[in-house]
């Protein structure tokens, strides 16, 4: 519990540092750049994190199924085992990665044709290939992050992210200040991103004493990790889509300048974003451990309500004290020709307070492996977000790209996944809303 408590204060510290440095950084880059060139960056950023939806969720699989191992008080081997056959399955799926990322390269100039002169496609695909590096190395980081949170090593993973936070804060000022281009970022990004993915091998090895083997590999551990992994392969092209697809989308129809303004808006919900997120991920492990317990339903409420209610309290200050001061913040920060931020931001954050209010349900989801049906439904719903944005770029501009998102996630985050957390987990959802805003509304 204390492990936990610190690692929530360090979590929030390292949220908190990087918002600042956040805004700093996107407010120092844009005018140090200027929005072309930094609109180039985000423009290929944003491409190539599409290869993100090829992770598969290893760090999660890894910390579900070591908790679960510890749980049943399995012997040191079946933990090697789950450990080797979740990092093969890395091992393969950067493979893939690279494939893909080789693909994307050859395809950026037709992809960007009518937006990007020649000599700034050459200029998106150098800054292409660091971009692929920097998530290959984060990749490995993610699995490794999610063998220590198995072990409810809570520090490790925020206290490295402060000191990324800073050193990079540190790099990106001075060298953007002698060198004014954009594919800097990408470089300091692709260094700290594989210095911190051998460290994490590292420390896991000695710390937690685990052992990879080649003939460790488990099929029968394959077979139960692929439905989650699929599931939140599913989920992670709606993540991206909801998130993504508008930039990319935005890129293709209007220009870089529109690019940059969006761009904007969802730094400013990704710190929103974070804030919701971190209870639930601190809280994995022990509402796995609760299911794997076989508790009951109160029970079970007493590991789910104490975290919903931080969400919502957190959430909720930083939703509403945004729509009363955002216009001065984004005219502050980024100046009066990116107000629009402060409209795109709110219209995408409300119903994702909505949704994160119950979000600690995915755990238990996890912990029964029944995240499949919450990803097939929300893909339905990402479908519909991709052919909305397509017709109300046309019609309404960059805000009706926020508007699809936010109408897609009320539909499926909230709507669908509530029946079925009430058909499927047997858990009231109402009770649950009610116990989670009980004396803060």
């Amino acid at each position: 519990m204390k492990r936990r408590n610190i690692g929530l204060i360090l979590s929030y510290l390292n949220t908190g540092l990087n918002m600042l440095c956040g805004l700093f950084l996107s407010s120092y880059l844009l005018r140090s750049l200027g929005s072309t060139d930094y609109g180039i960056y985000q423009m290929i950023a944003s491409f190539a994190n599409y290869l993100v939806l090829l992770e598969f969720g290893t760090g999660t699989v890894m910390t579900r199924n070591i908790v679960a191992a510890r749980t049943k008080s399995e012997d040191s081997e079946s933990i090697d085992k789950n450990y080797s056959t979740i990092v093969l399955i890395s091992i393969i799926l950067s493979v893939a990665i690279l494939l893909v990322s080789f693909i994307f390269y050859c395809n950026i100039g037709n992809i960007y044709s009518k937006t990007l002169t020649q000599e700034q496609t050459a200029y998106g695909k150098k800054i292409f290939i660091f971009i692929t590096i920097y998530l290959l190395a984060s990749f490995f980081s993610q699995t490794m992050n999610g063998l220590a949170l198995a072990f409810e090593d809570y520090i490790i993973i925020p206290l490295i992210s402060i000191v990324r936070i800073v050193v990079r804060t540190g790099l990106l000022v001075v060298l953007v200040f002698f060198y004014k281009y954009s594919i800097i970022i990408a470089i300091v990004d692709a260094g700290i991103g594989l210095i911190i993915g051998i460290f994490m091998v590292i420390y896991c090895k000695f710390k937690f004493f685990v052992k990879f083997k080649f003939t460790y590999f488990d099929k029968g551990i394959l077979k139960n990790s692929m439905p989650l992994c699929i599931a939140i392969f599913l989920q992670t092209i709606v993540n991206q889509a909801n998130s993504n697809v508008d930039k990319f989308l935005i890129g293709i129809k209007l220009n870089p300048e529109s690019v940059t303004l969006y761009s904007v808006a969802l730094y400013i919900y990704s710190i929103f974003s974070s804030l919701t997120t971190l209870p639930i991920t601190m809280y994995a492990p022990q509402v796995i451990k609760s299911v794997n317990l076989g508790n009951t339903q109160d029970e079970l409420y007493k590991e789910l309500v104490p975290p919903s209610r931080m969400i919502v309290v957190i959430g909720g200050l930083c939703l509403f004290g945004f729509i009363a001061c955002g216009k001065q913040f984004v005219t502050i920060v980024y100046g009066t020709e990116y107000l629009q931020a402060w409209l795109i931001a709110i219209i995408i954050m409300v119903p994702m307070f909505l949704n994160m209010a119950n979000g600690i349900l995915i755990n238990v989801l996890d912990a029964t492996n029944k995240r499949m049906f919450r990803s097939a439904a929300l893909t339905i719903t990402t479908i519909a977000n991709i052919v909305l944005t397509v017709f109300w770029l046309d019609w309404w501009g960059i805000v009706g790209a926020a508007v699809a998102t936010a109408l897609c996630v009320f539909l499926g985050q909230i709507t669908l996944m509530n029946i079925y957390y009430s058909k499927s987990l047997k858990i009231n959802v109402l009770r649950m809303y009610r116990l989670t805003f009980k004396g803060i509304l």
